[in-house]
């Protein structure tokens, strides 16, 4: 199974944004060092807890800081900017680091309304989006033909001589198929929607209507879930306590400030339907020691066909998220090892 990392850059609890941002070049070094394929940034607005609002610096501040692992977003709402922008913004990125750029782009707003308006303040109108990643992928292929309806007599700088790999994120049957439609890769938020087999039906779909291009020229499926790891199950479930918390209140009107450390957390206290929340949620999170997170993500894997798995290390404290991708490669290297020989003993 290939791992890879999508990172929210948790402001931990008696932290700032900056140490939180320093914290995820750090984990990126180490991922590196691992031997985790991709290290992908979100984006998120108006969060004390999510420090990364500009998944295009971060990216530039790790792919600075690293040699040679997949650095991407996961990713660029779409729908705020203009595919011109972002088409130039990711052709920077791969001018300087070459072979090395994943730009994934999503849909959703990744943010409260008051903030959609802020982000779109000059816009006179919206463009629909299938129309807007058609634009995306044209500038980045320098095919003046294929944006949108109309020839387009402009093209993205700079020039470059390798492309990004482009993913569509989602979590639903409708990005799927423009994924497959365009000739891209596919994520599925199943941190976001793991709930009626969507996302296994999703790729499915993906899989059956894929359409080749310059970008993609076969299907590519990665699996995005929380993942929260210790060295024993005990800690990591007494871990994934903040992590219950720090969701919980992200989907309530009262969000918190910080990552909180499990001592500052009390379940007792919770309602009723507080703690039927938190039962459901914990649908988007594998928790465990190495061992047992490995086969929860590869019984995930198994479920959409694939082998790629991306984890969201939402853990509290720097030196716990540092602890846990390395258990999990550490796992995930063993399982490798191991495959083979089980594949002998079956045959």
């Amino acid at each position: 199974m290939r791992l890879s990392i999508l990172d929210h850059s948790p402001v931990d609890s008696g932290c700032t944004a900056a140490d939180a941002l320093w914290a995820t070049t750090r984990l990126a070094q180490t991922a590196e060092s691992l031997g985790f394929e991709r290290y992908w940034v979100a984006e998120h607005h108006q969060s004390n807890v999510q420090a990364g609002s500009s998944p295009e610096l971060l990216m530039m501040q790790i792919a600075a800081h690293t040699q040679a692992i997949r650095v991407g977003s996961g990713g660029i709402m779409l729908p705020h900017y203009s595919a011109y922008k972002v088409a130039e913004t990711a052709r920077v990125l791969e001018a300087l680091y070459p072979g090395r750029i994943d730009l994934g782009v999503g849909r959703a707003p990744g943010a409260d309304q008051r903030v959609t308006r802020a982000l779109n303040d000059e816009k006179t109108h919206q463009i629909p989006f299938p129309a807007k990643l058609k634009d995306l992928k044209a500038l980045l292929l320098d095919d003046k033909e294929g944006a949108g309806d109309q020839p387009q007599p402009i093209y993205a700088t700079p020039r470059i001589t390798t492309l990004p790999e482009l993913h569509i994120l989602g979590a639903s049957g409708s990005t799927a198929e423009l994924a497959a439609l365009e000739g891209m890769g596919f994520t599925f938020a199943h941190f976001i929607n793991p709930h009626h087999q969507q996302g296994v039906l999703a790729a499915e779909h993906y899989r059956a209507n894929f359409r080749p291009s310059k970008l993609h020229a076969a299907p590519s499926v990665i699996v995005a879930v929380f993942a929260v790891v210790a060295d024993t199950v005990e800690q990591a479930e007494r871990l994934a306590t903040s992590f219950d918390d720090w969701l919980l209140r992200a989907e309530s009107v009262a969000p918190a400030e910080a990552l909180a450390l499990p001592d500052a957390v009390d379940p007792t206290q919770y309602s009723a339907e507080a703690r039927d929340r938190v039962a459901l949620n914990r649908m988007r999170v594998v928790v465990g020691d190495g061992p047992l997170a490995i086969q929860q993500l590869q019984r995930i894997a198994s479920q959409y066909q694939t082998d790629q798995m991306m984890v969201i290390p939402m853990i509290p404290g720097e030196a716990n998220r540092q602890r846990a991708i390395e258990l999990l490669a550490r796992a995930n290297h063993e399982s490798n090892l191991r495959a083979p020989q089980r594949a002998l003993q079956e045959n």
